[in-house]
């Protein structure tokens, strides 16, 4: 089972950056993944949708946002506490460099 975050964003997030969002915490990133020093999956980066449908995100996430808007969801790896961890910082970083915001079940 995974912990799911979705970002939302006025602009594209460049997936690129993934590496730098977790920095130096021996950490490896491979594509939209991001694993741990055991080789362990912590987090998935989805591939940005672009939301063009007024109302849309509100229906899904019963949170008001106007369109169009980018969404990226960010899952974490339920069973590791550094998962969710590092999920949510890189979902925060994220949305700071993409004027977002970071929607999650818990703040809903």
């Amino acid at each position: 089972m995974s912990r799911e975050l979705v970002v939302l964003t006025r602009e594209r997030p460049d997936l690129a950056v993934l590496p730098d969002l977790v920095g130096d915490r021996g950490l490896s990133v491979g594509g939209a993944y991001v694993f741990d020093a055991g080789d362990r999956l912590l987090v998935r980066v989805r591939e940005p949708i672009l939301v063009m449908v007024p109302g849309e995100v509100e229906r899904l996430l019963d949170t008001d946002v106007e369109a169009p808007v980018w969404w990226t969801d960010v899952r974490a790896a339920a069973d590791l506490a550094e998962a969710r961890m590092v999920a949510r910082h890189c979902a925060e970083q994220l949305a700071s460099r993409h004027d977002g915001t970071v929607w999650s079940e818990s703040s809903s």
